[in-house]
Formats: C-alpha cells, structure tokens, sequence
C-alpha cells in the first residue's frame, strides 16, 4: 500500500516538472521568436536607410561638375528626403553630412571648403546619423529603441565609351584649328551638303526623323559615322532656332511648341559663361518658374570638316562633348557656344574597356 502511494507520488512529481520544463521552454522559445522578429526588422530598417544614403549621394554627385555652384546644388539634392526608412518614417540629412573629395579613399572636406576648391572634386559621401528603431518583442534585452545609421560615397564615373542621349546637332570643326576646351564659338548654319568648318548642323534621327528640343534616343561612340539631315542652309538656321530658342523660352518660331513639352531653362538670361550661369543655379536663381534644369547643356558630337561625306551627308564623329549654350539663335544663324571641357554628369552611358573614352562626359556612380 505505502509503495503504491509513493509511485503515484513520483508520477505526480515528474508531471509538474515536465509542465515546468515546457513552460520554460516555450517561454524560450517566444523569446527566440521575438529576437528573430525585431532582429529581422533591423536589417529591413538598416536596407531602406542604406537605399537613402545610396539616393543622396548619387543625386549629389550627379550636380558634380568642377564649379562651386556644383558644389551646392550637390548638397541641396542630398539633404532632401530622398528616401524612408523605418516603415514611413522621413530621412533627415543635414548639410553637415555631406562631404567632399578629389580622391576616393582620401580624406573628405565640408562643402564650405569644397567650394574653395571646386575644380579637383570628383567624390562626395552622405552619412546619414544614428536613427532610432523600435524594438517591438526584446526591448528587456536590447532596450526600447536601436540606433542604426548608414553611408554611402558616390562620384563621377571615368570617362564614357557611350553616351545615350545627345542633342540632336553636330558641331564641324577645321583640322587645323580645332575647337578648344573652355573657348566661346560662334558656329554658323550651313547646308547639308556643305563641309565648311566653324559651323553647326542638325542630325538626322535613327529613322530619319528631327528631334531639335529634345535629345535624340540613340548610342553616341567617338568614330561612329552621324547622318546629317538633308536641309539647306535657311531651313538649318530655323532648325537650330526651334531647338535652342525653345530653352529660352521663345517659341515664335514653332508656333507649335510649348513650354510643358519643351520647357525652357530655369536660366534663360543671355550672354552669361558657364560659370556664372552654374553659380547662379547654386545660389537658387530661377529665371523661368516652370523651367528645367540644364536644358541650355547639351552634348553633341564633334567632327572634321576633313571627315565630311558631302555625297551621302555624313561625318565621323572624334569625340562627344558638352556645351553651354549662351544665346538664342537670332537673325544671323549664329550659335554661340561656350566648350565646357570640364567633366560633367550626363543621364546614361557606359564604359567599355578598350573603346575610346568621353573623358568629359561621366554618369554618377556608387562607390562605396
């Protein structure tokens, strides 16, 4: 009798344990469960504050392009919200977190002293500052909140085998007096079938089609072969004038045109360089309230007048370039165009080893 009360007593003892032990482990389990959750919300807060400091410096290096103005309008696109993080909370970037350097692994500058020394500045880096994260299941553990914070260093790729998108215009230089980096040129409109140098003709789009406001949709490489358009010399001039007036916000002579499909610069005063025309972009002068930004930059291709087909209207192109241009197209046919030289952001182009470089013309990258 007492033997059997005992192995009831023994069973008894070994179920309360058992409903303990699982009790314990449960509990561990939620726990582990929890951990996972908050720690998986991390690396989610962690990609999406990666994605805004991606974002801010590649648009701030796309503003790169050796002028203190470059410089500001860099920070300006940088320090808007570029992206969320956190499930819908706002990224807040100050001025402070972004920096500058001429070289990638080098030390970084405040902008105030970049703008300085704006000629040699090729990266820029955005940190962005701890942020707070909730912790939803292991705030006992961890606390209630976790700073996590990013960086990212973005600047101008090397120079372009091809550009993308160019203004649909080729300028046709002398072999012996080529047009030079940084030179003012006063370019005139001749025919088609004229290879008269120091001018400027409109190109034929892939299909033949003219596309003067906008840039022509096709692969630019330095010894690719250009169609120019079958046009004599008056209907070149008011071409030009259709394609460049219109980013001054003239369209009389396309009674067509309009500023929604062709909007103008958001600077169209005349007679200015490129270099107060970029200051005045980073200081925040709008001109033309619907305007868009460096519509009056173009890239065009250059060639010699040496490599001019007359017959089938076609030149060889040796380099692609970017160009201010600083007046509307008067009466005269004259366009007047300042060689920027210097290298700058353009929409899309890659690089292909072994090919001949743009060594102007780059696309914003990340580095690190």
């Amino acid at each position: 009798m007492t033997n059997r009360k005992m192995d009831r007593n023994d069973k008894r003892g070994e179920r309360g344990s058992i409903l303990a032990m699982s009790a314990i482990s449960m509990l561990a389990l939620l726990l582990a469960t929890g951990l996972a959750v908050d720690i998986s919300h991390f690396y989610t807060a962690k990609a999406e504050l990666q994605n805004a400091a991606d974002a801010a410096a590649l648009a701030a290096a796309s503003q790169l392009n050796s002028t203190s103005g470059g410089i500001k309008l860099a920070v300006e696109e940088a320090t808007k919200a570029l992206n969320k993080y956190n499930f819908k909370t706002n990224v807040a970037i100050s001025a402070g977190d972004v920096t500058f350097s001429d070289n990638l692994n080098g030390s970084y500058m405040s902008s105030s002293s970049a703008i300085s020394t704006p000629t040699s500045i090729r990266f820029v880096k955005v940190s962005i500052p701890p942020q707070p994260v909730g912790v939803a299941f292991s705030a006992m553990a961890l606390g209630s909140t976790k700073n996590i914070s990013a960086s990212a260093t973005a600047g101008l790729s090397v120079g372009l085998s091809m550009n993308k998108f160019y203004t649909a215009f080729t300028f046709i230089e002398s072999t012996s007096v080529p047009i030079v980096k940084g030179q003012v040129v006063t370019l005139g409109a001749k025919a088609g079938t004229d290879s008269a140098p120091t001018s400027y003709r409109v190109l034929a789009g892939p299909d033949g089609d003219l596309i003067l406001t906008g840039p022509i949709h096709a692969y630019g490489y330095i010894g690719s072969s250009y169609n120019i358009a079958n046009l004599a010399q008056s209907e070149m001039c008011r071409y030009a004038k259709i394609g460049m007036n219109t980013r001054f916000g003239d369209y009389t002579v396309h009674p067509g045109a309009n500023s929604v499909d062709e909007p103008p610069d958001t600077i169209t005063q005349e007679n200015i360089t490129y270099l107060q025309y970029r200051t005045m972009q980073g200081d925040g002068v709008v001109q033309s309230s619907g305007g868009m930004r460096n519509r009056r930059i173009i890239t065009v291709p250059i060639a010699m007048n040496s490599t001019y087909d007359t017959t089938n209207r076609t030149v060889t192109s040796n380099r692609l370039a970017a160009f201010f241009v600083k007046r509307k197209v008067g009466t005269d046919c004259a366009l007047e165009v300042e060689y920027i030289g210097a290298p700058i952001a353009v929409p899309d182009g890659t690089y292909t080893p072994g090919n001949s470089q743009m060594s102007e013309l780059s696309i914003p990258v990340i580095y690190k």
